[in-house]
């Protein structure tokens, strides 16, 4: 028999599709690396008779490894002694490429030897079955059907893995947007707080957490449906965003909040003159929505830290704006205050 090279494969686009359900006999990529002909010309007819043809054959390990990079095999049929490289070194290479690919090949190494602790030393190095060359005439049909069914479920959960591992990335992502508005949510909110705080302690200037509270969210939620208290929000949303520098970061921590996060170069700036404007464009104004103007009564804090205050850490930061909100709820003007370790609750109102 003609010893056929690792270049003439035939190789089934549709091999990995389906990872989950197990594939035909010829669909399943199997990669024999043997320098003996006779065995060879022993797993070439059987493999062949049993219906798998998308099956490659080389005598050199090198040329398995070049070959195994560009399209992978599910299973390796490999002679564990080769001139040039034995079938363990051969298989630390192949398990490497596998991790590398996030990917399994089961490797099968024929061997003539029965020595019991060469063989467990072997799966040590990641080899997953031997046979027996004196039994490949009855053994090797029976062996790769059932690293058919191995290799097919491990890739399997490897697929399951990645989908997985790909979804919590997502979901990392997707978890710190508020999906009515689009803004970031209470975690993106702090996490920008911190960086702002950062910020300020590298370059000076003032840290500023700027709340905007519906106060009657709860009333509105109780006289219409949800897509118009949607609307109503997301049109708050777009008009703070419109009255703020473009650099400023505007988050919905909460479902009746928003909040700017600034930095300002001076914690001067960070009065109710500053912000006027954002106050009245929305203080007891009423926003246009698919069921007509819905009136949104607004409260709004500034909280400032700078070197001088100390900075605290985000959640801190944001209970301090919280406790302005409220007093600005209840005096129905803006609440200004800066960060007092000593006393969180100082605060002058405008």
């Amino acid at each position: 028999m003609t010893k056929h090279s690792a270049s003439n494969i035939k190789v089934d686009s549709h091999a990995d599709a389906q990872p989950l359900s197990y594939m035909s006999n010829e669909d399943i990529p199997i990669l024999v690396v043997d320098d003996a002909k006779f065995s060879s010309t022993i797993i070439a007819k059987a493999l062949r008779g049993a219906g798998f043809t998308n099956v490659r054959f080389t005598n050199n390990p090198l040329q398995a490894l070049r070959s195994l990079e560009k399209k992978p095999a599910q299973i390796l049929i490999a002679d564990w002694l080769m001139p040039s490289m034995d079938g363990l070194e051969l298989t630390r290479r192949v398990k490497a490429l596998d991790k590398k690919n996030e990917q399994f090949t089961y490797v099968m190494l024929l061997t003539a030897r029965d020595d019991y602790e060469a063989m467990h030393k072997a799966f040590g190095e990641g080899v997953d079955d031997f046979l027996n060359k004196a039994h490949l005439r009855t053994q090797l049909l029976p062996r790769v059907a059932a690293a058919q069914r191995i290799t097919t479920r491990h890739n399997g959960l490897l697929h399951d893995n990645r989908l997985l591992e790909k979804k919590i990335r997502d979901l990392k992502v997707t978890d710190l947007v508020d999906p009515v508005t689009g803004l970031g949510n209470l975690k993106f909110a702090l996490d920008r707080i911190t960086d702002t705080t950062k910020q300020a302690e590298a370059r000076g200037g003032a840290a500023c957490v700027l709340l905007v509270g519906i106060n009657n969210l709860n009333v509105i939620e109780e006289q219409y449906d949800k897509p118009t208290v949607d609307e109503l929000v997301s049109g708050i949303a777009a008009k703070v965003r419109q009255l703020v520098r473009p650099l400023d970061i505007v988050t919905r921590p909460e479902a009746n909040m928003l909040a700017v996060i600034t930095w300002q170069s001076d914690i001067e700036n960070c009065t109710s003159q500053s912000f006027r404007r954002i106050f009245d464009s929305l203080y007891m104004h009423s926003f246009k929505t698919a069921e007509g103007y819905i009136p949104a009564v607004v409260g709004v804090s500034i909280s400032a830290a700078d070197r001088t205050t100390g900075y605290p850490n985000a959640k801190l930061f944001m209970q301090h704006a919280y406790d302005g909100l409220t007093r600005s709820f209840a005096t129905g003007v803006i609440s200004v205050a800066q960060y007092n370790p000593r006393q969180i609750t100082a605060s002058r109102d405008a």
